[in-house]
């Protein structure tokens, strides 16, 4: 009987411990999840934020040729 009251013991600690096992990485799971759908709204911030970038740029670099091109426009006026 002793014999049996171990195995039962011990299958008890076992089921335990996998439980915990279990729960410990459903949590890990849950925690993943939210930190990835933060990473891809800081994703989505990056990309909109080159974007808005490059089209900054964009005007800019057309108001410094306008800007260089002016000059030359007055000199063939006169």
């Amino acid at each position: 009987m002793k014999i049996s009251s171990k195995l039962v013991l011990s299958v008890i600690a076992f089921s335990t411990i996998i439980g915990l096992q279990a729960f410990v990485v459903y949590q890990q799971n849950q925690a993943n999840q939210s930190l990835q759908a933060k990473v891809n709204e800081l994703q989505n911030q990056v990309n909109s934020l080159d974007s808005t970038n490059a089209k900054l740029l964009s005007k800019v670099e057309k108001i410094e040729n306008d800007l260089e091109s002016k000059p030359r426009q007055l000199l063939s006026m006169n």
